[in-house]
């Protein structure tokens, strides 16, 4: 099915590896034109835009950094006048804050820590969507699509509470910014991985322990990176015109508990 990309002008942030990346290759593979964004791994960032290119789609690469909005405004300015326009956008950069500030209690935990964290993965995609709403609202089929968590629903131990919080802020966020984009035509939405594999592995997870997770899981399934980028597609997509303030699931289905 033709999806409709062809010269669609998108920004993928965070594009450089996982499901940045994958998603930034498959809408090459639609013929639209792909600018990705880095933070400190300029390398990897080419090296997508070579495979954006290889797959039939045309790359930009830009630097951007989610806890600096002076970082921000220039990326989007930069892709924006690259572009001509901008017709989609896929939130997808994350920072998970110094590993070492993380603790198994939070009466344990910095306030700088956890401000820095929020600050950076809440704070930093609403930047991001005050930088891209007028492109969007110009463009005849404006997206926005925000990558969030599982863990912003379903929590975890170990010192996630800052990473799930700010997650969870942009499903709020959303909630909100479809009622505003929504008056010019664009639509908003969440996507929600889970455990997400790349090449069928997982970079932690020992393959053993990987086959029993999956094994609990309703879809007996976890997702690929190729399958996050298959929802984001569907998502932002000129063809689908109806889906909005959705929060969609891409996880394997529920953990069953018994």
């Amino acid at each position: 099915m033709d999806l409709g990309f062809k010269d669609v002008a998108v920004l993928v942030t965070g594009g450089s590896s996982g499901i940045g990346r994958a998603t930034a290759v498959a809408y090459g593979r639609e013929g639209a034109r792909v600018a990705i964004t880095y933070n400190s791994r300029k390398d990897a960032a080419e090296a997508v835009a070579e495979e954006i290119e290889a797959a039939g789609g045309t790359a930009y690469v830009v630097p951007m950094d989610l806890s600096a909005p002076e970082t921000i405004a220039a990326a989007v300015g930069s892709v924006v006048e690259h572009w001509g326009g901008l017709d989609a956008v896929v939130a997808n950069a994350v920072d998970w804050g110094p590993h070492d500030g993380r603790t198994a209690k939070i009466e344990d935990a910095s306030p700088e820590w956890w401000t820095g964290i929020v600050r950076a993965n809440l704070e930093g995609n609403m930047h991001l969507a005050q930088q891209v709403a007028p492109a969007l609202r110009r463009s005849a089929h404006g997206r926005l699509v925000l990558v969030s968590t599982d863990l912003a629903e379903r929590g975890m131990s170990g010192g996630a509470w800052a990473y799930g919080a700010a997650k969870a802020g942009l499903h709020g966020l959303a909630a909100s910014l479809q009622h505003d984009f929504g008056a010019d035509g664009v639509l908003v939405n969440v996507v929600l991985p889970g455990i997400t594999l790349e090449n069928g592995a997982h970079r932690i997870i020992p393959r053993e322990a990987l086959d029993r997770i999956t094994a609990g899981f309703t879809a007996r399934h976890l997702p690929d990176v190729s399958e996050l980028a298959d929802a984001i597609l569907f998502l932002t997509s000129p063809r689908t015109k109806a889906v909005q303030g959705e929060h969609l699931h891409v996880t394997g289905g529920q953990l069953m508990t018994s």
